[in-house]
């Protein structure tokens, strides 16, 4: 098939529409009726997956999510469903992170305005934009009258920016698939390997006293502020030793503090600071020696200092980590993104990346796994988030054209 006509306007208005939608994690379900609408009004098999019904749901990772009997993934099939098939599945997720900075923003950060070639708001690239993509490749097919041998399940899910329960629980339901594409923003790349990480939280404790007085305290500031400076000079090591030529960043395992606090009362020495932040994961290591070496660090600060000799600093885990991962470019679902890429008039581009995402915990499942979409990363989570029209379209068609490529001949030998 030489072309595949992607109803663009139509496209983009729909993305648009899921944008001016609120869907902050945890309120998903302000937006999945419009995902629902997309199948449904095709007639095509769809169905919500209330996170209540998923064992995942009473696990761990599910106690801290709100609102389990009301949030819930949408999954729907391309036409039909034909359960003795293999499935191909495209994985987007509908929650977006809060807006925590509406002051620096140029529109309403749920506006989902067309306007200069982009639509803007929170959530167009992370990943409404990739979602949308997805949902008129399959559009472009049906009207095209394309089959394929496997069925297509696109599975949009919630809790992403949290525990990844959406995609946890996705797998409850599509547990065996040929491959999984990763809807996030990579600008037309094909990302076939990823660091991993983990997030700390290092607690320091000093002695209050009054301001009046500060010698009679320790103050917990300088301490604090210490470790964070040592914690920047091991990100520094670590960018320096571990590196990939598909990761050409400054770093492939960034080590970031997000979040700095020391004190509680003006007029009084601060008796604690908190820092927390986050330390890639480089494929090959392991969580546990990674935890090591940022304890390590801490500790050595720790020894050079009498009182917090004695009184150590606390390094908390604050969850389970997203691990690395890597699939092999020879696998069916790279091979067939780099195809789909070459019919949409595009030369296949072969990366890797540092953020966390929910391919992770599929290539845990043994999942064949890609993370593709359009949009670029740099606009996710920040003010004035954005995402081109013509990338939108474009990664529709490159997703369209994916899809008959591994549906041809050199590629059905690897379906089960």
């Amino acid at each position: 098939m030489d072309s595949i006509d992607i109803a663009a306007d139509e496209q983009l208005e729909f993305l648009s529409a899921t944008v001016s939608r609120a869907s902050v994690t945890g309120s998903e379900d302000s937006v999945t009726d419009l995902y629902v609408d997309f199948f449904a009004s095709r007639g095509w098999p769809v169905d919500r997956q209330v996170l209540a019904s998923s064992a995942v749901a009473h696990s761990e990772a599910g106690a801290v999510e709100p609102r389990i009997d009301e949030r819930a993934n949408v999954i729907g099939y391309y036409r039909v469903r034909r359960p003795e098939l293999p499935v191909v599945v495209i994985n987007g997720h509908v929650d977006v992170v809060p807006v925590l900075d509406e002051d620096q923003w140029e529109r309403a950060p749920f506006s989902g305005a067309r306007a200069d070639g982009f639509v803007h708001g929170r959530g167009a690239v992370d990943t409404k934009g990739g979602i949308a993509s997805a949902l008129w490749a399959l559009d472009g097919l049906d009207r095209a009258g394309v089959d394929l041998p496997f069925d297509v399940a696109v599975e949009l899910v919630v809790g992403e920016e949290t525990t990844g329960i959406g995609t946890r629980a996705a797998l409850e339901r599509i547990p065996s698939r040929l491959g999984t594409i990763v809807l996030e923003p990579t600008a037309g790349a094909i990302v076939t390997v990823a660091s991993g990480l983990l997030f700390f939280t290092v607690e320091v404790t000093g002695r209050a006293a009054h301001t009046s007085v500060p010698w009679h305290g320790i103050d917990a500031g300088p301490k604090t502020i210490e470790i964070y400076r040592a914690l920047r000079r091991l990100g520094d090591e670590r960018a320096a030793m571990l590196t990939d030529e598909r990761m050409p960043f400054p770093s492939a395992v960034p080590l970031a503090i997000g979040t700095v606090d020391i004190g509680g009362w003006r007029a009084a020495v601060p008796a604690r600071g908190t820092l927390s932040g986050r330390i890639g994961v480089m494929p090959g290591e392991s969580m546990d020696h990674v935890r090591d070496v940022l304890t390590a660090c801490v500790d050595a600060v720790a020894a050079a200092d009498p009182w917090l000799t004695e009184h150590p600093p606390v390094i908390r885990w604050n969850n389970q980590g997203l691990r690395s991962w890597e699939t092999p470019e020879s696998d069916s679902v790279v091979t067939a993104l780099a195809e789909g890429c070459r019919r949409a008039g595009l030369t296949p581009r072969i990366e890797g990346m540092t953020a966390g995402c929910d391919a992770g915990i599929l290539r845990d499942a043994g999942v064949a796994t890609v993370v593709f979409g359009p949009g670029e990363m740099r606009y996710a989570h920040s003010p004035d988030e954005k995402i081109a029209e013509r990338d939108v379209v474009e990664a529709a068609r490159v997703l369209a054209h994916a899809l008959v490529a591994w549906a041809e001949p050199a590629d059905r030998d690897s379906l089960p």
